[in-house]
């Protein structure tokens, strides 16, 4: 069938498929394949001359948010109709009270209804006794408070439709279910107790018949208390009603109504039930239990015994003591000693941590003092001078050294003695000195045996490749070890990795079927007796747990299968369909560089995602936002070929145009996000490096993933590997299954979810990776040296400066800060070294080869690992998604369209009459 519409083309956005023949919306974003179910006797009854249709409709959020705008935004004759048919409204389509209440409408009828005036206030209580009549819109307003509030307030109200109204509610509220009656007393307290009245003093003045003599309002506020209180269950929570009730002076209303002549009878009921109940409560055995409601007594509230002793709580009419004061008594003078004790000793602890922290400023300022006292005098640099009868000792034919500048000498003293590796608010300290040593540079023991590296070319001699010349200031590093040169023996057998290798000629796994392979390059396990160093004692795949897969449905989903090839234009090239001018594509395909892949851009903006897009990534895509002139040549050409793909410009297009309100949300999200601090520049960087290896390294999702997609390369090439190279990370969204055309990602992230239920999205904890991907370490040492260089530069401009006319004041404010500067470079110094060497320790750990780790690319790698878990993420979401689609779906069908006497039985409202 097709649907052939003159809806205007950017109205489409609003709209929706609706099916006749029971109602259900029909999802855009699945397949007809997989809502089944919905369609499910769509043409079943075709044959019998009913024709069902499918409707095309505003979606239910968009009519809800025209419905809400309305109530909020009109007024006068236009509010009194839009009033008046909201009721209506709700019958006609049983879908539409859920998606109010969800979208806060109870709270817009609160809102117009506290401002309206009592026809007004009648037509919304109408609307809200339909809502309730829906297990849907019961339960919203059991979790919406305010509705039950504001019902209690309008039963204060002057006129008396309205105030029967609001009691008929109530009641159906409180039948409803007896966990409804505390809510009703949490709303009566918030309401009583905010305007300084008594509680339940709008229900007494009606009992009081202050505004004349109305039987029936009467029945029904006695009604109300009797069903509150029969749907209470302790004792204190009961009694605290009754008490406020004697306290208002109810048993004087019930002695009047039940001993004067004439009482409506069911008046009398309502009284009588009440005596009764308090008597029976009360322990009176010459009592009759009430004629409806709780037959037996009510259990001892929690705790009572502790406060009570062996006494039970009885009513105020009943009680020999005043319960009022016996409420208001402190539990034990213990409990309130305990607070105070508790704060004292934490005021005490920080009033102490404080008290350190001056004694440390306080020492650090007297160093940088009397540093720029030695500095402006030239006594550091007669401290360090070389004594003139050494020089002449030495030998004189050679050409003497560069003598040192003093700034040189400065830089050598506090190289010395460098402060705590802290930089602002970045803290570095868990640096120890054990990372001033690389692990490349140690030598291995005996046992060791590594997996040699494929021959190099000729020209290096079969010896490693040389090492990158030094930067300015720093030595060069040793000459590899010879140990590093020597081969392992032949077919040496790798240890600590339990299972056994598979004997050549036999398959690891028998298949039926001929599979896909994965092209991994193979990491082979080697011993590196690295005891020293803790950050590669151990091997991250000899970590991994094996993992059980369901090989059959494997085989049967990544079967191979002889693919057909794509047909080609008469050039050689692809075809795609093109309509954007070049200039337009080319300036969206230089800007899709920098951008995360397409298909994650459109989650991330709809969950504004600032892992995903940074600052430039939106103001990027804020550039290539589509007019509605390209949205339609797109789609008009996409129906004309539908066998045609787009090209990647128009494919991004599309992508953004399917984005409601794309501007809006950029626009937001913009403003939202704003930072830049050059001081950071070297020093987050490197934090972030840190601890994206504690990160990657403690995180149990990535050993979940990397665990089940080697269990599936396993089976798919009939191998039997112990780790693959992480680089191959990169292929597995690219890898599709050839029955579904779902990519391996896909199936790796349902394994992960079925089999580890407590496994995340790996994406949100790696954040420090994702940032790391984005940075050129290579350029961050360069900068590191430049600011090196500077700082040097800038103490000898200092010290020629201070040869003129220059205030003390001034040129201790300069030394003072450039001793910082050189004090934080140093920090940055160590700290880099310290965390290149735990980097090469950690890719050990990750399984790279030795060999291999200097040619390792820092930036490249966080890329690869940030990537696929952004891809992983995507996919996660999808298939929890489509998990929580079907479990609503599910959960949805209970309660939709049933009425609440399908649910709770007989209602007393139903019983007389609405």
């Amino acid at each position: 069938w097709s649907l052939v519409t003159s809806v205007p083309l950017q109205e489409l956005d609003d709209c929706t498929l609706q099916l006749s023949h029971n109602g259900t919306y029909l999802d855009l974003e699945s397949t007809l394949a997989e809502q089944r179910d919905e369609l499910e006797g769509f043409q079943e009854d075709a044959g019998r001359g009913k024709k069902h249709s499918i409707i095309l409709r505003t979606q239910l959020s968009v009519r809800v948010h025209a419905c809400i705008e309305k109530l909020y935004n009109s007024n006068g004759r236009e509010l009194r109709r839009a009033l008046f048919s909201l009721k209506q409204i709700f019958q006609d389509d049983k879908d539409l009270v859920h998606e109010f209440v969800v979208a806060e409408g109870l709270t817009c009828l609160i809102k117009v209804g506290a401002e309206a005036d009592q026809n007004y206030q009648n037509y919304i209580l109408r609307a809200l006794g339909q809502i309730m009549l829906y297990v849907d819109g019961m339960n919203g307003v059991i979790n919406h408070n305010e509705t039950i509030q504001w019902l209690y307030t309008l039963i204060g109200s002057k006129f008396r439709l309205v105030v029967k109204t609001a009691l008929k509610l109530l009641l159906v509220f409180v039948e409803y279910t007896e966990s409804n009656a505390p809510l009703l007393i949490q709303a009566v307290s918030t309401v009583d107790e905010k305007r300084g009245a008594k509680l339940w003093s709008n229900i007494m003045e009606i009992l009081e018949e202050k505004d004349g003599v109305d039987t029936e309002l009467l029945v029904y506020a006695m009604t109300l208390v009797n069903k509150t209180l029969s749907g209470l269950p302790d004792q204190d929570s009961f009694y605290d009603v009754v008490d406020c009730l004697e306290e208002l002076g109810i048993e004087a209303i019930s002695q009047r109504h039940l001993n004067k002549k004439g009482t409506d009878l069911d008046l009398v009921e309502q009284f009588n039930i009440y005596e009764v109940t308090l008597k029976h409560e009360d322990g009176d055995e010459s009592a009759d239990p009430p004629p409806s409601g709780r037959k037996d007594r009510r259990r001892a509230s929690l705790g009572a015994s502790e406060r009570r002793g062996l006494e039970r709580r009885r009513s105020r009419r009943h009680s020999v003591q005043n319960v009022k004061s016996t409420l208001s008594a402190p539990a034990s003078p213990c409990s309130q000693s305990n607070p105070s004790f508790v704060l004292g000793h934490g005021q005490r602890a920080k009033e102490e941590s404080v008290k350190k922290m001056e004694i440390g400023n306080l020492d650090n300022q007297g160093s940088v003092k009397a540093f720029a006292e030695k500095f402006n005098s030239g006594e550091l640099a007669k401290g360090t001078a070389v004594p003139e009868d050494e020089i002449s000792e030495q030998v004189p034919e050679k050409t003497p050294a560069q003598p040192k500048k003093e700034s040189d000498y400065i830089w050598d003293q506090l190289m010395a003695n460098p402060r705590e590796l802290k930089i602002k608010d970045m803290d570095f300290t868990d640096l120890g000195e054990e990372d001033d040593v690389d692990v490349l540079d140690m030598d291995m023991g005996p046992g060791d045996s590594l997996v040699p590296p494929p021959p190099p070319p000729p020209s290096f001699l079969g010896l490693p490749p040389p090492p990158p010349p030094p930067l300015f200031g720093c030595p060069p590093p040793p000459p590899p070890s010879a140990n590093l040169l020597a081969p392992p023996p032949l077919f040496s057998t790798p240890q600590g990795l339990g299972s056994p290798q598979v004997p050549r000629g036999q398959p690891a796994f028998m298949k039926k079927k001929k599979t896909i392979r994965l092209f991994w390059n193979e990491v082979r396990p080697f011993e590196w007796q690295c005891k020293n160093n803790k950050r590669c004692r151990e091997f991250l795949w000899s970590k991994l747990e094996p993992i059980k897969v369901d090989t059959s449905k494997l085989e049967h989903l990544f079967e191979s299968k002889s693919k057909e090839l794509p047909k080609t234009a008469a050039d050689g090239k692809r075809q795609e369909i093109i309509v954007l001018d070049s200039k337009r594509s080319n300036a969206i395909n230089i800007g899709l560089t920098v951008l995360p892949p397409p298909r994650t851009i459109k989650t991330a903006i709809l969950n504004f995602d600032e892992y995903a897009l940074n600052k430039e990534g939106i103001e990027k895509i804020l550039t290539m936002i589509p007019t509605e002139e390209e949205k339609q040549k797109i789609q008009e050409a996409q129906l004309a070929n539908p066998d045609v793909p787009l090209g990647s410009a128009e494919q991004f297009l599309l992508t953004l145009s399917s984005i409601s309100e794309l501007s809006a949300r950029l626009q937001l999200w913009a403003f939202k996000m704003d930072y830049e601090i050059v001081e950071k520049e070297v020093a987050e960087p490197l934090l972030d490096l840190k601890e994206g290896m504690d990160q990657l390294e403690h995180n149990k999702t990535l050993g979940f993933i990397l665990s089940t997609l080697l269990a599936i390369g396993n089976f798919l090439n009939g191998t039997n590997v112990k780790a693959f190279e992480l680089s191959y990370l990169e292929k597995v969204p690219e890898v599709k299954d050839t029955v579904h055309k779902q990519s391996l990602l896909h199936h790796v992230c349902t394994m992960v979810v079925e089999k580890f239920p407590d496994s995340t999205d790996l994406y949100s904890e790696i954040g420090a990776i994702t940032r790391s991907a984005k940075v050129d370490f290579e350029q961050l040492q360069e900068n590191l040296c430049q600011m090196e260089r500077r700082c040097k530069a800038s103490w000898d401009h200092l010290k020629a400066i201070a040869k003129h006319e220059m205030k003390p004041t001034l040129k201790q404010k300069m030394s003072e800060f450039l001793k910082d500067c050189a004090e934080r470079i140093i920090i940055l110094k160590i700290v880099h070294r310290r965390i290149i060497n735990r980097f090469h320790s950690f890719l050990l750990f990750m399984g790279h080869p030795p060999y291999a780790i200097r040619e390792v690319n820092i930036n490249k790698f966080c890329k690869i690992i940030s990537e696929f878990a952004l891809e992983y993420r995507t996919t996660r979401e999808r298939v929890l998604q489509q998990k929580q689609k079907r479990a609503n779906h599910r959960e949805r069908n209970k309660t939709r369209g049933k009425m609440i006497t399908d649910v709770s039985g007989k209602v007393y409202l139903l019983q007389h009459g609405f």
